[in-house]
């Protein structure tokens, strides 16, 4: 099986907030879809493979902020628009913020 197909992945379209390892060179971001072990994001320009970010987000209707760090496994141009969908796996994750992911990608989508 391909490993990025190993986690149940679920839709999510929520705003989100990248930097740099060091909190520098913040930009808004939208996250697409979330697993365990990974997330899907667009961002305005290619980041570099192999790249590691911290990234802040919550979930619809959730005051929780939920700050992860990744590292950049894919960066391609979509569309027409200038924009870039990319690929990432956690490096690490509070439990809290796991807990919350899992609990999402195995609910029922509210209608």
């Amino acid at each position: 099986m391909d490993p990025r197909r190993e986690h149940v992945r679920r839709l999510l379209q929520v705003d989100a907030h990248i930097s740099d390892m060091d909190g520098q060179n913040t930009a808004v971001t939208q996250i697409i879809d979330i697993s365990r072990m990974g997330v899907a994001f667009l961002s305005d320009h290619a980041l570099p493979l192999d790249s590691s970010y911290v990234m802040t987000f919550s979930f619809p209707g959730s005051p929780v902020q939920n700050k992860v760090t990744l590292t950049v496994l894919h960066s391609a141009l979509i569309g027409t628009q200038g924009r870039y969908r990319n690929g990432a796996r956690f490096m690490t994750i509070p439990d809290e913020a796991a807990d919350l992911i899992v609990d999402y990608v195995t609910s029922a989508p509210a209608n």
